[in-house]
């Protein structure tokens, strides 16, 4: 960055413009576009004799962008920053309206169709109010105490100049101007951002997305920033087991990969971007809301050919309930998907809807054939009645929907475009990310979405209205052995009148206490739990199946005589393999093994004393047991 030879100064007759421009935009009502603001205006919109404001010119240095969206899994582009010289703010202009202290600057960029701005260490007193504008969109603001923050940003406003205007009563500036974000060149109606999302895409309000309603609010544009790099990506609010609002976000790891914590506390979370019809808004929506900010805290290693490419972040302020934020559920099962949708922002448009109709392919990325282990999903899209919905640039990161509507994968990349509809995308496995790619709490989804430790393959997600009720609940052991207890706790909330609890397999069969008494189970196999919570505005019921596993128990162990008795409480398995191994993993034989009534007599007495493991697999699963054989 620098300033012109001569400290370019844009004329006054630019200022007294803008001046009268947003006097009369002060005619319309504040739309307040989703940050916490003050609906007023700018002090210096009602004085015509302050000091001419300066523009300082911003100058581009060789600007150049990551590749577009390609088999790399690189972010679409939206633009760059320019960082700011420290003694900027000594270029800004004082002037004093009535007892308030008026601070104002003006950042010009050539031929830039948007601007926004980040500032740091932003410390605004009780009083003091910012405002942030363009020629062309009304004042940004007020930002008051209540947004300060280590690292504050707003989102693009459009036009070629930026202003930004402190009203206090203190004569120091309580933030520091650190960068002027630039639009990418190939940003508005015809390239990136609003108005830039191909001819095929469906707006999420058309029929398409009339069954997806509650999913579509958990779905948000992400302004990325990553260095001077800005990129747009996708993704949605997930829920956790607490049910609890956490404002958990889920994208892709390779949008902003390498950013740092300051980075991601710029980073910009567009909530509600979207159409209010199926018609292809003129005018971009005013409609959106934002928050600002985040951490990470969980992602997948770089390289996508060896992960699942998530990741994980919590946004730094709780969602407003005037967002109406939806947090999706998710199913961590692995099971193939019949069809779906995805919801995303192409080429940070507003948001869209992509339908699939035929099962998702198991796979590796870009991967041509079916791997029942492969980390990704192999998608392929549909043509429904008000276009051939696909991805595009800006859709990374966007969550994958089974038919149930929970989340399944977020989207790493493709070839799918409106020029080729045909062809696949892949979104890495949510299956895959819950711990496959290591125990640390920062390389996996369990950690963060089951705080209650309860196993579950899947959770609802959750709108957080209390007047509803939301069936949720654990236990303190999800596999036990013939005859022993489970004790279940109950995580329910909403205005609940009554509870009905259903225990396959265990004794009681049925509860309608809040919280039941422990539950027997004496016989082999996994049982599924129900709990249904009811209330005056409707009943909510979570079914778990196969929530807990009853292993055979053998006795006696140890065994003196080398035989152990595998009782199964029920009729043996139709299907049932036995092997035994020692502990070289060497496969131990002959072993005779009988039947008697409900029971298996596994007989090792003609091998040495010792401890051997026993496979026990049936349809349900694998069980292994270890086996003291002490000869005397």
């Amino acid at each position: 960055m620098r300033n012109s030879k001569k400290d370019i100064i844009i004329l006054l007759q630019r200022v007294i413009g803008v001046r009268r421009i947003l006097v009369f935009i002060a005619l319309v009502p504040l739309v307040l576009n989703g940050q916490v603001m003050e609906p007023c205006f700018p002090a210096s919109l009602n004085d015509h004799k302050l000091t001419p404001l300066p523009f300082i010119v911003l100058e581009e240095n060789n600007v150049t962008s990551k590749k577009d969206f390609v088999k790399q899994a690189l972010p679409l582009p939206a633009g760059h920053t320019i960082p700011l010289e420290e003694n900027i703010p000594m270029q800004g202009m004082w002037d004093t309206i009535d007892e308030t202290f008026v601070w104002r600057i003006g950042f010009y960029v050539p031929g830039a169709s948007a601007l926004n701005i980040y500032l740091s260490n932003m410390n605004l007193r009780e009083g003091d109010k910012l405002f942030i504008y363009t020629t062309k969109d009304q004042p940004e603001g007020a930002y008051t105490y209540i947004n300060n923050d280590v690292l504050f940003a707003v989102g693009f406003l459009r036009g070629d100049s930026l202003l930004v205007e402190l009203n206090t009563s203190y004569h120091t500036l309580p933030f520091r101007l650190t960068e002027v974000g630039v639009a990418d060149r190939m940003a508005g109606l015809a390239g990136r951002d609003f108005g830039g999302a191909g001819g095929c895409e469906v707006p999420v309000n058309c029929e398409e997305g009339d069954s997806w309603q509650s999913e579509k609010n958990g779905v948000a544009r992400v302004l990325v920033k990553e260095a001077t790099n800005l990129f747009w990506c996708t993704g949605s609010l997930i829920n956790n087991t607490n049910n609890d609002g956490k404002p958990y976000f889920l994208t892709a790891n390779h949008c902003g990969e390498y950013a740092s914590a300051l980075d991601y506390r710029a980073w910009i979370f567009y909530f509600n971007y979207e159409s209010e019809d199926c018609e292809l808004p003129l005018t971009e929506p005013d409609n959106s809301h934002r928050i600002n900010g985040a951490s990470l805290l969980a992602h997948s290693r770089y390289d996508i050919d060896e992960a699942a490419d998530f990741k994980l972040l919590l946004l730094n302020r709780d969602i407003p309930e005037s967002y109406h934020a939806y947090y999706n559920g998710w199913d961590r099962s692995g099971a193939v998907s019949p069809s779906g949708v995805t919801i995303h922002h192409p080429q940070g448009d507003i948001k869209m809807i992509s339908t699939y109709t035929d099962p998702i392919i198991s796979t590796e990325y870009y991967g041509a054939e079916p791997i029942e282990n492969g980390m990704y999903w192999k998608v392929e899209w549909a043509e429904t009645k008000n276009g051939y919905g696909v991805t595009e640039g800006g859709s990374s990161g966007s969550p994958l929907f089974n038919p149930e509507g929970f989340i399944i994968g977020a989207l790493t990349g493709g070839e799918a475009s409106c020029s080729y509809p045909e062809q696949p995308d892949y979104y890495g496995k949510f299956s895959h990310a819950w711990e496959s790619e290591g125990a640390d709490s920062t390389r996996q989804l369990k950690y963060w979405l089951d705080p209650l430790h309860t196993g579950v393959k899947s959770l609802k997600g959750t709108n957080l209205d209390t007047t509803l009720a939301l069936a949720n609940f654990s236990s303190d052991v999800l596999e036990i052995t013939i005859g022993e207890q489970v004790n279940y706790v109950n995580y329910s909330t909403g205005n609940i009148t009554g509870y009905a609890w259903y225990f396959e397999g265990g004794e009681p069969s049925y509860s309608e206490a809040e919280d039941p008494p422990p539950v027997r189970y004496n016989t082999f196999g996994a049982f599924g739990v129900t709990l249904i919570a009811k209330s005056a505005n409707g009943n909510d019921t979570l079914h778990r199946p196969g929530y807990i596993h009853v292993l055979p128990m053998m006795v006696p162990n140890p065994s003196a005589k080398g035989v152990y008795r595998l009782t199964f409480g029920k009729e043996i398995p139709s299907t049932i393999e036995i092997n035994v191994f020692d502990l070289l993993g060497r496969i131990v034989g002959p072993v005779f093994v009988t039947e008697n009534e409900n029971s298996l007599y596994i007989d090792l007495s003609r091998h040495a004393a010792g401890l051997y493991l026993i496979h026990v697999k049936t349809d349900e699963r694998l069980q292994i047991l270890k086996a003291f054989y002490i000869k005397k």
